[in-house]
């Protein structure tokens, strides 16, 4: 039997994991491939870092499909640590499952024994899947009460708010595993250059400018949009409605959206069951 050709898939979930974990999952399949007698392709070494496994709208994972699925594809096995780094829903991984069969590329997950050349592979592959799925339910529902305790208390709940800083709140009676006090919560101070950019919104909104036109300045100017994700060019690519942003900064930032938020199927966008949103008073 010829040497098999080997891809590599690895994901680690948000900015607040070590990205050291993209590299010890590609080590681990590396060394399954050394154990089986297998050829690494390193031009296949793919990986999604801060990347939630709730949705198969990944980069990495979409150009691993690509090249799986080709026409003359050089890929005989794509090797993955576990099943929750190639999805955490059972709906994407059966689907992905069945692309790559349909291709003839074998898929295994190294940690736990998986092959897709078995024939309970499907069984094996859909049980650990429901775990993951539960998983990341039991997951949601846990970081929905936290954020609601945040708001409760008066603290700022997370996410980007343009024209703020986040400031965070010590317990000097507290100390954490380095000794230093320990961090109770943030709470929100104007950003005083971002404040005159969203001033300047107002007031060019207010003098007849479109919002296009306003976007169109800001990006003239060189002016970064808020927290650009990763990879992406800071500037203003579009501007909400001056009423949303009119809405937002009526309810005042220390706000939280307290309705769970919903997944759009095909898309990593979320919005909110309910539109309303509740302002917290301090």
């Amino acid at each position: 039997m010829s040497q098999l050709r080997c891809a590599i898939y690895a994901r680690y979930s948000t900015d607040k994991q070590n990205p050291l974990s993209i590299d010890d999952q590609i080590r681990k399949c590396r060394e399954f491939a050394v154990r089986s007698g297998w050829e690494v392709l390193d031009a296949h070494i793919y990986s999604d870092e801060a990347a939630s496994g709730a949705t198969d709208d990944r980069a990495g994972l979409k150009n691993l499909l690509e090249a799986a699925t080709a026409a003359t594809h050089s890929l005989d096995v794509i090797l993955v640590d576990d099943t929750s780094r190639l999805s955490r829903k059972l709906a994407d991984s059966l689907r992905i499952f069945d692309q790559l069969r349909f291709s003839g590329v074998r898929l295994i997950f190294v940690s736990q024994g998986i092959d897709t050349d078995s024939e309970q592979a499907e069984v094996l592959l859909a049980t650990h899947g429901i775990v993951d799925s539960l998983y990341i339910r039991e997951l949601a529902k846990k970081t929905h009460r936290g954020v609601e305790g945040r708001a409760l208390q008066g603290f700022h709940t997370g996410g980007r708010c343009f024209g703020y800083r986040s400031v965070p709140i010590e317990d000097p009676t507290r100390t954490d595993s380095y000794g230093r006090p320990q961090i109770v919560g943030v709470k929100l101070e104007v950003h005083s250059e971002q404040a005159a950019i969203v001033r300047r919104i107002f007031a060019d909104y207010a003098a007849g400018d479109s919002i296009k036109t306003i976007a169109k300045k800001l990006n003239a100017e060189g002016v970064a949009s808020p927290a650009p994700y990763r990879g992406h060019q800071g500037v203003v690519g579009c501007l909400h409605p001056p009423k949303r942003i009119e809405v937002s900064r009526c309810c005042r930032p220390l706000c939280a959206q307290l309705e769970p938020l919903q997944r759009i199927p095909l898309s990593s966008k979320r919005l909110p069951q309910c539109p309303a949103t509740h302002p917290v008073t301090p």
